[in-house]
């Protein structure tokens, strides 16, 4: 986080501003508590962040530890992963949730939370997986295309 004055900001905001990109600024104030700029989608991430967290943490202890149960609990849409799918869920929001609060940023933990309500959500439309896709070790080379041309043009 940088910092500047309440001077600063009012003789520079421009510059003062522009650190934003960089994250929070905090402005200092003679007279008063200091202020912290920050995006909305920052402050959007960390107030939606603390509330999963919040939710998680509770239901883990109403499930007496149990981090698969507390998903169930929670999550409606947790039906529609396999036992083993659920057993991932929970091992991955719980690593995340302790780095999260940790760090002091959600972004990951909210982002898994999402990709793991879409592939439920993918489930319920009757989606599967198709399998394990292998992909190459190593890059291939492969010939360019050629490019049909039209009969008479010429690039």
């Amino acid at each position: 986080m940088s910092t500047s004055t309440f001077t600063d900001l009012l003789r520079k905001p421009k510059e003062v501003l522009a650190r934003i990109d960089e994250g929070q600024v905090r402005i200092t104030r003679r007279d008063g508590d200091d202020l912290v700029i920050v995006r909305a989608r920052d402050l959007d991430a960390l107030v939606d962040g603390v509330a999963l967290a919040s939710r998680l943490i509770r239901a883990v202890g109403r499930n007496r530890g149990d981090g698969a149960a507390a998903l169930s609990d929670l999550f409606a849409w947790t039906a529609e992963i396999s036992p083993a799918e659920l057993a991932a869920y929970a091992a991955e929001m719980e690593k995340l949730a302790f780095a999260a609060g940790e760090l002091g940023s959600f972004e990951h933990l909210l982002r898994a939370q999402k990709e793991w309500e879409e592939t439920a959500r993918a489930y319920a439309m009757g989606m599967r997986p198709v399998g394990r896709i292998d992909t190459q070790a190593a890059p291939v080379l492969v010939d360019r295309p050629s490019v049909n041309r039209r009969p008479g043009h010429t690039p």
